[in-house]
């Protein structure tokens, strides 16, 4: 039997702090976050985008590349975070959330940690170090 063919991802949006893909043939939307300075007013422009694409494309998965994300978040914005983003994720279908981050972070699965449910979140998130280690743990059942 021959293998299944992966198809390449697609680029969906960008804007000037992040990239989104989606991986078509295994239901997930990625945000990858570019190098370089951004605002709290930037980063809540790409989560919205990253939210739009998740109600226009339903994913199963996200999972948000933060390996080159460096930003020191102002007043409120992770609760506006916690208020406007991640139930927008739930509302799509989204059913597992992985963040990749450098290596070296800690509170990744590589260091020990489980993935869980965080604050208004209806699905469990992982932080990894490793795309490989991010990738089968989605793909469990």
């Amino acid at each position: 039997m021959a293998e299944a063919q992966q198809l390449e991802p697609v680029e969906v949006a960008r804007n000037p702090w992040g990239v989104i893909l989606h991986h078509e043939d295994w239901r997930t939307l990625e945000l990858r976050w570019l190098p370089g300075e951004l605002s709290d007013d930037d980063f809540k422009e790409t989560l919205t985008l990253f939210a739009q694409m998740g109600d226009q494309h339903k994913p199963r998965y996200m999972i948000v590349d933060a390996a080159d994300f460096h930003h020191e978040f102002g007043p409120g914005v992770m609760g506006w975070r916690d208020r406007n983003i991640i139930p927008r994720y739930g509302a799509a279908g989204v059913t597992k959330f992985a963040f990749l981050v450098a290596p070296g972070v800690p509170g990744t699965v590589e260091a020990g940690a489980q993935p869980g449910v965080e604050d208004s979140a209806s699905f469990p998130t992982g932080w990894f170090s490793t795309r490989e280690r991010a990738y089968r743990w989605l793909a469990e059942a």
